[in-house]
């Protein structure tokens, strides 16, 4: 029985079967093996009436058939109730899997696993000691990854939380530590245009031709006045050029051991004209005679290829695949290739690693690889209020000797910022003509600029 200051309570079900007919709603108690039947109804709604309070119950409507039989259980609409008691409240979100953090020059990247189970709408980051005593780094963050510019070197202990529907957090957080590389005043940066300086780092397969890189063409397989004959393994039929080639840049040295951001301008393309050369495929009408299943094919069944049909189609697109190999000495081994995301990496030395691959029947031509690697140690930011006129001109407090990379978003309301022209002494924004959609005599939006350079 209830406590003299508890009361039986009633509870209003309803479903959303949207077939017409009765449906039957039916009562378990929490423990029970088996249900109970309320009533039957015609609508969506039904009131249980003279629930205790701080026990739980588990309600299922369940379609009648016209047998007066109900369908089967899996087909019920269930919820489980308790009006007062703590077993009746929602689950907490478990804490977030896979939390790692990593430096990108003045910004930090966080990444996490996908949520499961249904119950995490958004997360939270804080820093800080302890989850209680930080500072909050960003909320409704619904995916992952999410990028922040640090305010402070040095050793930092990030949190991240998962939050429900109802702002609930989850009872543990996923915790990393990281020390923060401060933007000191070494300065290394350096381009390496590898089709200006010859494409002169180690070749397979492939050729230089007119600066830029192409895939080399066959030798011929067959009464070639050369010994050996060459090997066909894993060349396409009726292939003109090797199919794939790789070339490896020469190997930077960056005289210690540096973070340095590493960044590619490539390009890839078949010949200009998409057209195949003049006798790419060429197959006799009658051809080799081929047995099927140990028996000889009849003569007249061999088929022809014309070469026509293979023009300006290509069987297979252009593909690239780009690896970088990084070493924390001057001499000893190497890390080994690993695929390459562009980002801050740490090394002694470094090299890049580009293969190239194509449909056999035409080459595949590289027409610029150029490799930059710098390591930014600068960083301006301020606020600026803007209007809905002309664009915004940021004049830097210090020039850099480059032009920076910059980053902008506006503080406290959604919206985009465009950022028009960037130079080593000013940067041009403009934000988006949906951020003054409010009347501007009343809303002056706030932009947050960030340049980092050298």
């Amino acid at each position: 029985m209830p406590s003299a200051d508890l009361s039986f309570v009633n509870v209003i079900l309803s479903w959303s079967r949207a077939e017409s007919g009765t449906t039957a709603v039916l009562k378990r108690e929490a423990g029970g093996s088996g249900w109970t039947e309320l009533g039957r109804t015609q609508g969506t709604e039904f009131t249980a009436d003279g629930l205790h309070p701080e026990r739980a119950y588990s309600f299922a409507a369940a379609a009648v058939l016209d047998d007066g039989g109900l369908v089967e259980e899996d087909e019920w609409e269930t919820v489980r109730i308790a009006p007062m008691a703590a077993e009746g409240t929602p689950a907490l979100p478990g804490a977030p899997a896979g939390f790692a953090v990593s430096q990108d020059g003045a910004n930090l990247n966080f990444r996490w696993a996908a949520p499961s189970g249904g119950v995490t709408a958004t997360h939270e980051i804080r820093v800080g000691v302890t989850w209680e005593d930080g500072t909050r780094v960003a909320a409704d963050l619904s995916n992952s990854p999410y990028s922040w510019a640090w305010l402070s070197s040095g050793a930092q202990t990030f949190h991240l939380k998962a939050v429900d529907r109802h702002g609930r957090t989850s009872r543990a957080a996923a915790t990393v530590t990281i020390t923060i590389e401060a933007l000191d005043d070494h300065v290394t940066e350096d381009t390496s245009d590898e089709g200006g300086q010859g494409w002169t780092g180690p070749k397979a397969h492939v050729e230089v031709d007119g600066g830029a890189l192409r895939l080399e063409l066959l030798p011929e397989h067959f009464g070639a006045a050369v010994t050996p004959f060459g090997s066909s393994v894993g060349v396409p039929c009726f292939a003109k050029y090797w199919p794939e080639g790789t070339y490896e840049s020469p190997v930077f040295d960056a005289g210690q051991v540096e973070h340095q951001r590493v960044e590619l301008d490539l390009g890839v393309e078949y010949p200009v004209d998409g057209a195949l050369p003049f006798g790419a495929v060429r197959r006799p009408a009658l051809g080799a005679r081929r047995t099927r299943d140990g028996a000889t094919i009849p003569l007249g069944t061999r088929s022809f290829a014309s070469r026509n049909s293979w023009r300006l189609t290509p069987l297979v697109p252009p593909d690239v695949e780009v690896e970088i190999d990084t070493s924390p000495t001057p001499a000893g081994p190497w890390d080994g290739f690993q695929p390459y995301v562009p980002g801050t990496y740490t090394y002694w030395r470094c090299r890049m690693r580009i293969t190239v691959r194509g449909d056999g029947l035409r080459f595949v031509r590289i027409p610029r690889l150029v490799i930059v690697r710098r390591k930014f140690n600068r960083k301006l930011e301020g606020d600026i209020v803007v209007g809905p006129d002309d664009p915004i001109v940021v004049v830097f407090p210090e020039p850099f000797q480059n032009a920076p990379k910059v980053t902008a978003h506006l503080l406290g309301y959604p919206g985009s910022v465009e950022i028009v022209v960037v130079t080593p002494t000013q940067v041009t924004l403009q934000p988006g003509a949906a951020v003054f959609a409010e009347d501007p005599a009343t809303f002056a939006p706030v932009i947050h600029w960030q340049a980092l350079g050298t």
